[in-house]
């Protein structure tokens, strides 16, 4: 029979699954541009990022809110994509996730009249 000790020794040396770091310390990611839709809202999305050799080359996003119209949604998505891709990265292999967070107003509307100038 083994030994109490025997066992936590055999326990802790079980591989434990890698965490991703988080995207301050490992990338650089600039707000993502957010782009022109025909929705207002919020919308918040988790990306997980691999990088390779200082360089993000696969991204896969999450959606957490629910309700985004689907256009909105694959641009914001884009917009997601697009920042983590342009992030300058430290060297090496790493992953990371991040949170981004759109708060989109109402299009304001079309102004009824041009304004004009006396002269």
């Amino acid at each position: 029979m083994r030994s109490a000790l025997t066992v936590v020794a055999a326990l802790l040396t079980l591989p434990v699954p890698a965490q991703p770091a988080p995207a301050a310390t490992v990338c650089e990611v600039a707000p993502p541009a957010v782009p022109k839709v025909d929705w207002s809202g919020r919308a918040a999305y988790q990306a997980k990022a691999v990088v390779k050799d200082g360089r993000v080359i696969q991204v896969e996003i999450r959606a957490l809110t629910a309700g985004v119209e689907r256009r909105a949604q694959r641009a914001l998505v884009t917009a997601i994509q697009q920042a983590l891709r342009d992030a300058p990265c430290q060297p090496g292999d790493h992953e990371f996730e991040q949170r981004f967070t759109f708060d989109i107003p109402p299009s304001a509307p079309a102004a009824s009249q041009a304004a004009s100038t006396a002269g």
